[in-house]
């Protein structure tokens, strides 16, 4: 039987369990192997990716791949020694850092911030709120990215030279300019408004001066060591920098690395796969109550996204994190009720790539939700869109033969085979398809709302209201088939 991962073995790949590297047979990929090379392979049939590098920490295990090619056609991976910029995700350090504080009574978060800043700073204030630890910590200070003219160059690629060293000249100094006569124009603690430096830096500010330490004692102390990341740094030496993978702009272009101001607290961190490996191990198994300090939830949005210390956090306990820089984008996902976590990095950033990240990151999450089976997406997808009948049938009979192995009981699957061959205007393929899935899943309503959309885009307007009334019926609250039931009643109306 033919294997559904042979078509992807053309692409540069690295494959390592346990940093141990092999080259990956696609006969005995285990489960995390196959999400990774799959999710991977997937994204890169997009051409504004290079390169994606991904870690994974699975019930006690690590596991890290490496696809594509840091620079366009010359065959070169990232590896275990790669170093990519963390970038925002540098918040998240510094928020275990603010909880450790929290936790040894320095200071609280509900604590007004000129409490520990030299200043009155009577500007900081709206509306009788002051600016508290917790509005830092959560994006929702009311302090805006036009908070200095200096720092709005900052992920600019056309800045100047001058410019360039005005960011990396801007210090303490100047960011206290600033503070005393910044404006605010909201109540803080109310929205959230993202702050990719200047918040995190007053919050270093404020950490130095209740423990009397430098931001980077602090970093070394309260996270690195206790995580063992000795791979993990603000600054590279001559030789790590060598293995500071280059990024680009989809568009292709080359971005150079960002030159991050004063202590890096928002976004200075380089670090490599394997010891962001560490970090997800000891954010999952430390029994330090910091972890479960920072967890806490401290700032609900208008979309009911909820933020604890630089966190953002799901009502299931998941915590993530994500960043990027001119030519780079990543995530970092916690999943304690799984025993798992992952990072992947793109060295590309742009709207293509920005979307990309979010859908692997997603679909990474969903396969670890479905381990120890497979994603059966990935072992039929090719298969249906060659050739749908034969598909079909590799189908029904991987369904008899491998239920053991893949994970047939997410009808999403089926569903997005289904819209790739209406988007390739294979309108009756995915008739097929959508069939099939109305079949499978009977007393869901989607399939019938997938299905009644392609008999729609086909002109078959009876079979298309026949299954837009079964969806109706199934969900009531399907409002796409409600509107597309009267279009088509009077469609029909006029024929």
């Amino acid at each position: 039987m033919k294997t559904s991962l042979s078509l992807f073995l053309a692409v540069l790949l690295i494959f390592s369990c346990n940093q141990e590297h092999k080259e990956v047979e696609n006969n005995v990929l285990n489960p995390i192997e196959y999400l990774m090379i799959n999710n991977a392979n997937l994204i890169l049939e997009n051409q504004e990716i290079n390169s994606i590098s991904i870690g994974v920490y699975k019930d006690g295990k690590t596991y890290t791949g490496y696809f594509g090619e840091i620079d366009k056609g010359r065959n070169n991976l990232p590896n275990d020694s790669s170093f990519f910029e963390l970038a925002s995700v540098t918040k998240s350090f510094t928020g275990i850092i603010t909880a450790q504080a929290v936790l040894d009574g320095k200071l609280k978060p509900e604590d007004d911030i000129r409490n520990y800043l030299e200043d009155s700073y009577p500007n900081l204030v709206y509306e009788n709120r002051p600016i508290q630890i917790r509005d830092l910590l959560t994006h929702s200070s009311g302090i805006r990215r036009d908070f200095s003219k200096p720092l709005n160059k900052l992920f600019d690629l056309d800045a100047t030279e001058e410019e360039k060293v005005t960011i990396q000249n801007y210090d303490r100094k100047a960011l206290l300019k600033d503070l005393i006569s910044y404006e605010l124009d909201t109540i803080p603690g109310t929205r959230y408004d993202y702050s990719p430096v200047i918040g995190p830096e007053i919050l270093a500010m404020i950490l130095e001066k209740v423990y009397d330490k430098s931001y980077s004692e602090l970093l070394t102390e309260l996270v690195l060591s206790k995580a063992n990341m000795n791979q993990t740094k603000m600054s590279l030496n001559e030789l790590e920098t060598n293995h500071l993978i280059n990024t680009y702009t989809d568009e292709g272009r080359f971005a150079e690395q960002i030159a991050i101001p004063m202590s890096g607290a928002g976004a200075g961190l380089k670090s490599t796969i394997p010891d962001v490996i560490k970090y997800i191990k000891y954010l999952l198994e430390s029994d330090s109550p910091v972890i479960t300090k920072m967890q806490k939830p401290l700032f609900k949005d208008e979309d009911d996204d909820m933020y604890g210390y630089f966190w953002q956090i799901n009502d299931d306990g998941e915590f993530m994190h994500n960043g990027g820089t001119n030519g780079s984008t990543n995530w970092l996902v916690i999943l304690p009720e799984l025993n798992a976590g992952f990072t992947v990095f793109f060295n590309s950033n742009g709207d293509t790539s920005g979307v990309l990240i979010n859908r692997i990151a997603n679909s990474i999450i969903n396969d670890i939700e479905r381990y120890p089976k497979k994603n059966v997406y990935f072992h039929i997808r090719n298969e249906i869109i060659e050739n749908t009948d034969k598909g079909i049938e590799f189908y029904k009979n991987s369904k008899l033969e491998k239920s053991n192995e893949f994970d047939f009981e997410d009808s999403t699957m089926l569903n997005k085979i289904g819209y790739e061959l209406l988007g390739d205007d294979q309108t009756e393929n995915a008739i097929k398809v959508f069939k099939l899935l109305v079949s499978e899943f009977p007393n869901e309503g989607n399939p019938y709302d997938s299905l009644g959309e392609a008999y729609f885009i086909n002109e078959q307007y009876d079979l298309s209201l026949e299954h837009y009334k079964k969806a109706l019926e199934l969900n009531p609250a399907n409002g796409n088939a409600e509107n597309m039931i009267q279009e088509l009643n009077n469609i029909t109306s006029q024929e």
